[in-house]
């Protein structure tokens, strides 16, 4: 089984885990709750990287000290496990389906404060089981034991289970891949987390262009770092400064307006504003 991407694990590369690092600096903001924060991933649609920022988030916290769960709502097509390079015999769909205790089929400090309720595949009738209140009893069995308890959740494009489940959580982060997902199913989404209630934390930008400074095909927050590359003093001391055209289309503007925003929240600019 090929592993998926556990940068603080896996790889010796400061600038993605410095970004991991951002993430999570930003999202203690929104919330400074000690015990039992409970925090949603979502995308639009598939392919956009919330595993892999849902992973490397609660990596980033577990190192920093803090107990993490990791919960695998995506009964459809399970990847959490997979970024450990480990095979599941059962794990959520039991405890909906059968009764199984949760804590049973927990998988304990994959990395040291770092564990994983994962899930098994399942076709058919899936978002039945997250309607009803067994999966409010399982959160609320866990949340005392954990200081952040992370739910990787399909794309909202795929099914409406994050829109279902964002009422049991603090706050929804939604991965945007950069020029990949289209303008109405970013809105879809918007729109599906609004009329739930649900408390959109924010976006994080993926699978941006930032003039070779990226990991393969992962991007998160990279361009903060090639914008501070773009201030690097050259031989004779001068700071150089790179202006970037920005694009022409509608969607590509707002995803250019989120990266800027990015951009000046990380250099200071806005600093103590939200």
């Amino acid at each position: 089984m090929s592993k998926r991407k556990i940068f603080f694990i896996q790889e010796d590369n400061m600038e993605v885990t410095e970004a991991f690092r951002t993430v999570r600096t930003n999202l203690a903001f929104q919330n400074d709750k000690e015990i039992g924060r409970k925090i949603m991933v979502t995308s639009s649609i598939p392919g956009e990287g919330k595993s892999t920022l849902a992973g490397n988030y609660g990596a980033s916290l577990a190192i920093a000290g803090k107990k993490v769960l990791l919960i695998d709502c995506d009964i459809r097509r399970p990847r959490a496990h997979e970024s450990f390079g480990i095979k599941v015999e059962r794990g959520l769909e039991s405890v909906l389906t059968e009764n199984v205790n949760p804590k049973d089929v927990i998988i304990k400090d994959l990395i040291p404060n770092f564990d994983l309720l994962p899930t098994k595949h399942m076709r058919y009738n899936v978002t039945e089981l997250f309607i009803g209140d067994k999966m409010k009893e399982v959160i609320s069995s866990l949340e005392n034991e954990y200081n952040t308890i992370i739910l990787d959740m399909p794309p909202l494009a795929v099914a409406s289970d994050a829109a279902i489940l964002s009422k049991y959580v603090d706050g929804v982060v939604v991965v945007v891949a950069y020029d990949q997902v289209a303008k109405r199913e970013l809105e879809f989404t918007k729109e599906m987390l609004s009329n739930a209630g649900a408390n959109i934390y924010g976006f994080v930008v993926t699978k941006v262009d930032k003039g070779g400074l990226s990991y393969g095909n992962y991007g998160y927050y990279n361009n903060y770092y090639s914008y501070y590359q773009e201030y690097y003093s050259d031989s004779n001391g001068n700071r150089k400064k790179h202006t970037v055209k920005k694009p022409k289309s509608k969607f590509g503007k707002f995803i250019h307006d989120i990266k800027e925003q990015y951009k000046r929240q990380f250099s200071g600019d806005l600093k103590g504003k939200k």
